[in-house]
């Protein structure tokens, strides 16, 4: 659990940079290309944990191929 949340707030806190940064600039798509893998990366990893333990919604999970 301590590296999960420890990736969080680095994920946090690269996100925070960019909206800094595009505030700063002006420019509201600065950082976007890592924006979209930081983000991409935190749903891989929310799907994975649940998947890994479903707890009490398991009946209703399905997993989906990779669309790759």
């Amino acid at each position: 659990m301590g590296n999960t949340k420890a990736h969080m707030e680095l994920c946090e806190a690269i996100l925070d940079l960019i909206e800094r940064k595009r505030a700063e600039t002006g420019d509201d798509s600065l950082g976007a290309a890592i924006e979209r893998v930081v983000l991409q990366s935190q749903f891989q990893e929310l799907e994975r944990e649940i998947l890994d333990n479903p707890g009490a919604i398991e009946p209703w999970l399905i997993r989906r191929r990779d669309q790759q």
